[in-house]
């Protein structure tokens, strides 16, 4: 088969996800844990994201290096994964989680990079790469989810094995060429460029908001669902559920992507998404469900129209670095919002007050963006 180990790699990257993102709020709370707490162990990953991931974006952008970037990132994430299980007070936990971050800040935008960039190559689709890591996340995490919530600490050893076989996978995969960086004249200075429009300001003001929702939707589900008494399994079934939402989006993305501008598309993604958070806050387990329906219209459209739009736009030689700063948006800012605003929220209205109040934020900063990037249209124009 054709391009095999790219549909593998994206697949065992999504698994490696499933083994830890939707339960790590739950393991914190397990661990006793207060709400404040898990939103400052939920902000670390955001926090390394903008501290510590351009770095590894821009040495994986040298010639021959975004290869042995992500195996080197992939075996560090592997080993500190496991000192998870030597802790058990809050500064322990801090720890191990901070070391966890510094690699695996930068897992995903290299990843989407090489992805992204050898299916050119290749002639492959994106999407249909995409949807492999759909699949293999939402059969994971089902069966994981029953089985985690009687042996909630077995989530590592499993991340640990996940990770091996994914830096197994990337071994197979050919190293790359650096391409020739281009470079813009301003004011006789020579000036690195990055992308090649200023619509990507708005692109990410979008990718932005949408992170702000889903990081404060991930860190806090968990908890919230032991708050509303269900366990482990549950949140299994739901991301199951949100994960299979995702494959009629992927399946459509390429005739949708031709039939709507960016904007418009990443607008609808974000309104998706506060409604979704909408149906969260009911704390009814039929109205949660039907709201991770609204993962593919939501986190799937925004997330494939991005990491698309990026690629499209970004100069030649520059790919992970231009993932890197839609990571550096989304799961940087954006998840530093969700977690450490959330956390305070969570704090002093609760979860459920919380979930309503993260939505009208999302409706507001989508609306300011849509009628920001009209303005700009009409001046450009004019000019």
């Amino acid at each position: 088969m054709k391009g095999l180990n790219l549909y593998l790699m994206n697949g065992m990257y999504w698994i490696t996800a499933s083994l830890y993102l939707p339960f790590i709020s739950m393991y914190f709370a397990e661990k006793g844990m207060n709400t404040m707490e898990i939103g400052i162990l939920s902000a670390i990953m955001p926090a390394a994201v903008l501290v510590i991931q351009p770095f590894w974006s821009r040495l994986s952008d040298r010639p021959g290096k975004r290869r042995r970037v992500l195996l080197t990132l992939n075996l560090c994430c592997a080993i500190s994964s496991m000192l998870f299980l030597l802790t058990d007070t809050f500064p322990e936990i801090l720890g191990a989680a901070a070391l966890y971050a510094v690699f695996n800040s930068a897992v995903l935008p290299v990843s989407d990079a090489l992805a992204v960039s050898q299916a050119q190559k290749q002639g492959l689709d994106f999407s249909r790469i995409r949807m492999c890591g759909t699949i293999s996340y939402a059969v994971v995490v089902l069966g994981v989810g029953f089985y985690l919530k009687e042996h909630i600490q077995m989530m590592f050893p499993f991340t640990f094995v996940s990770f091996l076989v994914f830096s197994a996978i990337v071994t197979t995969m050919p190293e790359e060429d650096g391409q020739e960086r281009k470079e813009t004249t301003h004011g006789g200075k020579q000036r690195e460029k990055l992308f090649q429009s200023r619509e990507i300001i708005f692109v990410l003001m979008f990718a932005f908001a949408m992170q702000l929702g889903i990081n404060y939707y991930s860190a806090f589900l968990g908890v919230y669902l032991l708050e509303l008494g269900h366990n482990q399994s549950l949140v299994g079934v739901l991301n199951c559920i949100s994960a299979l939402s995702e494959i009629p989006i992927l399946l459509l993305i390429d005739r949708i992507s031709e039939r709507y501008p960016e904007t418009v598309l990443l607008s609808f993604a974000v309104l998706c998404m506060a409604f979704r958070l909408v149906l969260l806050s009911s704390g009814n387990v039929v109205l949660m469900a039907v709201s991770q329906f609204l993962q593919g219209p939501s986190y799937m459209i925004c997330y494939f129209v991005c990491v698309v739009y990026v690629n499209k736009m970004v100069v030649p030689g520059k790919l992970s670095q231009g993932q890197g700063v839609l990571s550096l948006v989304q799961m940087g800012l954006g998840s530093l919002g969700g977690t450490l605003a959330g956390g305070m929220l969570a704090s002093r209205f609760g979860m459920q007050k919380g979930f309503l109040i993260v939505a009208a934020f999302l409706m507001a900063v989508g609306a300011a963006t849509s009628v920001a990037y009209r303005l700009y249209c009409r001046w450009r124009i004019q000019i």
